[in-house]
């Protein structure tokens, strides 16, 4: 809790300091075309955001009001050998969780020299899957002849309020931070847990439905994150 209020805390003062320079500065510019802007981001170790875009499209309709689309796809895939206690036997558990989001907003943009700040609010979803597979093991002790599988679909919905500022290194390629207050909530929907037994005379095929659950949070996110633009 103490951390939350402290990072509120920042978030509040730099919104401040972004509108005062803003109101104050003297070198704003005009942009006499509008064009679309197309982006990247580099995450470093420290940051583990459970919303991570990785591709950003920009279209500027004036030289105040944009219209931004994210995208980001994650895939993890991890395989766990099980070995058998008294042989040589092998059994593997392999879980792939993987994610495709998708968010639409609009932001309000102050530009200067090099510089542009904006601020904005978007809307996010998203979907995948938390899949696991176990061959000859019940996923913790190693069962020759026993096989099982785990699937559930995910979906997620959420906003997010934004503020960031682009660094203009050229007149086409800037670099830019942002960070964002984002409230999500994930949906678990109802999936399916088949055990397979194939010395089973009575139930060789038992299949279980796994009920669906949610959960909601509410975070700071993008505090480290790097992008890298291109505008044309």
């Amino acid at each position: 809790m103490k951390k939350f209020i402290v990072l509120s805390f920042v978030f509040m003062s730099i919104l401040m300091v972004l509108n005062s320079v803003s109101i104050k500065a003297q070198d704003s510019v005009k942009v006499e075309n509008n064009g679309f802007s197309f982006e990247g981001q580099i995450y470093p170790n420290l940051n583990t955001d459970s919303y991570r875009p990785q591709l950003k499209f920009r279209y500027n309709f004036t030289d105040k009001i944009a219209l931004r689309c994210n995208t980001s796809f994650q895939r993890q895939l991890t395989n766990n050998t099980i070995l058998q206690s008294s042989g040589d036997g092998i059994g593997y558990v392999e879980k792939i969780n993987s994610f495709y989001s998708f968010s639409i907003g609009i932001e309000s943009q102050k530009r200067f020299s090099k510089v542009v700040l904006y601020t904005g609010l978007e809307g996010i979803f998203g979907f995948g899957n938390n899949n696991e597979y176990g061959s000859r093991t019940d996923s913790v002790s190693f069962v020759s002849n026993l096989n099982y599988n785990r699937l559930q679909p995910i979906q997620q919905f959420g906003v997010r309020f934004f503020t960031g500022a682009d660094y203009y290194l050229s007149e086409k390629i800037y670099l830019g931070f942002e960070m964002g207050l984002i409230l999500l909530r994930t949906n678990y929907k109802k999936g399916s847990y088949q055990v397979l037994n194939s010395t089973s005379l009575t139930d060789p095929d038992i299949t279980s439905p796994i009920e669906d659950s949610f959960s909601s949070s509410l975070s700071y996110n993008g505090l480290v994150a790097l992008r890298i633009g291109w505008r044309f």
